[in-house]
């Protein structure tokens, strides 16, 4: 039984090593720390388990197991989970050929993922403690400490390593090739197949012990297990507590969440820091067998507390790390001296790190009650893992706006990067980076004033709490003139704009080219909560407007032809319609027309007019 949630924990640490991998490549591919902060939802589900946590303790089949009725089931999708994002996950990640990440996309996948897994854990816990005598409960953190980072080193070092060109053309080739050994497409694929066999035979070799079920877990229903688990969290204690746990990693979380992001900014290669972690794996084995004996006995979190101060002291020198990486940089890399640094910082904080980590789930294995043992050590692990989880977003959502920097750009050009556009407020063309006109990115703005030049827009960044409200008050003031992309105004058309839209009525345009002078977008207007009408295609459909060129896009791309086909097809539709400039005259007024065009009667009217002033 033991091998069979020691397999549990194992496999557990394969999602979370792959997850963890993903950050270190799209800050390769220079995502922004806003995009790393959407992304670090991902390892939410660990923090929000809870949740369904009473589900996976009360419902159940009592002949095939409490705990392998969800543990099989739940490491089966897993596994067929990880073969499907074989298939997908390297268009997810761009093709490095103008094509970034589809961040989104990523985000929602690999936190599908990761709820997976924190479901097998919440088995897995439960199972833990059925498992163990009373008196060895606290030493459940010791098994989880190891087995998780085995897991997570064949997930995230390991996988690095193999995925990088230069690492294995160095040390693993004979002759280089332009890719590593294996891609993460080709990494989930042998994972998601390793998944399946194992949970095959934990299904059939391995065999809960039925007669501790009633004495050691008695099965609550699944109203009763939320009432208790209310009850819980109500208690004095364990609300002071979770208080604590909640609040104690904020003093720490930008150093650890922003470090490593930050040293492959500034040149380390990624490879070369997951290679970093293959010294610190022997530590990380030894340090909770050794810190165990320490939390083992009437008091654990005396050794969190303990290891507090010493973990907020590193987080100065990480800063440190990452402020003198450019100043140590040279042709061919870093020294060995800067990268021993690097591991001897990297070992002072695993032994801080383990300390409070493996105190904390000594003591949650302690007072957890194994009648609802699934629920109640998850209550407390869900805490924990949420104390860690909320600081480090936030902190890599607040690293562009915080950050400051100077450079040179030629005249018409902008120093401003993608990372910024979000919390930056644009009262020029110009100030748009590059990178977000060329992804034709989507941005949300106030309608000013309607000239026949176009749309004067105040363009309202994206807001963050409290930071926005300070940095709204150095904000400029001024507007975007848009030119509404791929049509040709008609007479009217201008008229019919101050008529439909309203002032300051908030408006999204999606950039598709720029001069100086104006940018050139399709521009979105909202219509209730889940529909939209873009101004482009209804000017054409009301035949207020031309079908033309669409500026700022190539003409051969895809997206052009996409887009002319949409003008287009609202076109066709004011045509057939006899809409606007395609109304068809009646006979009275196609006759007038032929009079007042008529050269003869022009210069007949013109003589008459002649020998009258005469």
């Amino acid at each position: 039984m033991e091998q069979g949630v020691n397999e549990g924990i194992l496999v557990k640490g394969i999602p979370l090593g792959l997850a963890g991998s993903v950050p270190l490549i799209l800050q390769s591919k220079n995502a922004s720390y806003t995009d790393q902060a959407f992304f670090s939802f991902v390892f939410w589900p660990f923090s929000l388990k809870l949740l369904w946590a009473p589900l996976v303790d009360a419902v159940y089949l009592r002949g095939f197991g409490r705990r392998k009725s969800w543990l099989v089931p739940t490491q089966y999708v897993l596994g067929l989970f990880m073969i499907y994002m074989s298939t997908q996950v390297d268009a997810l990640l761009g093709d490095g050929h103008g094509r970034g990440p589809d961040v989104l996309a990523l985000t929602v996948t690999f936190f599908l993922f990761e709820f997976l897994a924190a479901t097998q854990d919440i088995a897995v816990d439960g199972w833990a403690l059925t498992m163990l005598s009373r008196e060895n409960v606290g030493y459940a953190s010791t098994c989880n400490s190891v087995g998780q980072t085995a897991g997570y080193f064949l997930g995230n070092v390991l996988f690095l390593a193999l995925e990088s060109a230069s690492f294995c053309n160095k040390y693993l080739r004979f002759e280089p090739q332009p890719r590593g050994i294996v891609t993460l497409s080709d990494f989930l694929f042998f994972w998601g197949a390793v998944f399946l066999i194992t949970t095959t035979l934990v299904a059939f070799l391995k065999k809960e012990n039925q007669e501790l079920i009633p004495a050691k877990e008695e099965t609550k229903g699944i109203t009763d297990t939320y009432k208790l688990l209310f009850s819980i969290i109500k208690m004095p204690a364990v609300l002071t507590f979770c208080i604590l746990i909640l609040t104690s990693k904020v003093g720490f979380s930008a150093a650890d969440a922003v470090t490593g992001l930050k040293l492959v900014e500034e040149g380390v290669p990624k490879e070369h820091l997951a290679l970093l972690a293959v010294p610190m794996v022997p530590l990380q084995i030894i340090l909770p067998l050794v810190i165990s004996k320490y939390t083992a006995g009437p008091q654990p979190l005396n050794t969190f507390y303990k290891a507090m101060p010493y973990r907020l002291l590193l987080g100065l020198e990480f800063a440190f790390l990452v402020w003198w990486a450019p100043k140590v940089k040279h042709e061919g890399g870093f020294p060995v001296y800067y990268y021993a640094v690097v591991v001897l910082s990297y070992a002072l904080h695993q032994i801080t790190l383990y300390s409070m980590y493996v105190a904390i789930m000594a003591f949650n294995a302690k007072v957890s009650d194994p009648l609802i043992g699934g629920t109640y050590m998850t209550l407390l692990n869900t805490v924990s893992n949420l104390g860690g989880n909320w600081p480090s977003t936030v902190a890599l959502w607040l690293v562009d706006p915080l950050t400051v920097k100077e450079c040179a750009g030629a005249q018409g050009h902008t120093c401003a990067t993608a990372a910024t556009a979000e919390t930056t407020k644009f009262i020029n063309p110009l100030d748009i980076p590059v990178e977000f006109v060329e992804k034709n990115v989507k941005l949300r703005g106030k309608l000013q004033h309607i000239t026949e030049k176009g749309l004067e827009i105040e363009h309202i960044p994206i807001s963050i709490p409290f930071f926005t409200a300070i940095q709204r008050k150095w904000q400029p003031e001024g507007f975007l003139l848009i030119r509404l992309a791929g049509v040709e105004l008609a007479p009217g058309a201008t008229a019919w704009l101050q008529r439909e839209l309203l002032p300051k009525q908030p408006l999204w345009f999606q950039l598709l080219g720029r001069d100086s002078s104006a940018l050139n977008c399709l521009v979105l207007v909202h219509k209730g909560a889940f529909l939209s009408t873009c101004l482009n295609e209804e000017l054409l459909r009301q035949g207020l407007a031309r079908a033309a060129r669409i500026e700022g896009l190539p003409h051969h791309s895809r997206l052009y032809w996409k887009l002319h086909k949409r003008l287009l097809r609202a076109e066709l539709k004011a045509v057939k319609k006899k809409k606007g400039i395609w109304k068809e005259q009646s006979y009275s007024e196609t006759l007038q027309e032929r009079i007042s065009s008529n050269k003869f009667l022009q210069r007949l009217k013109q003589f008459v007019r002649s020998s009258a002033e005469r």
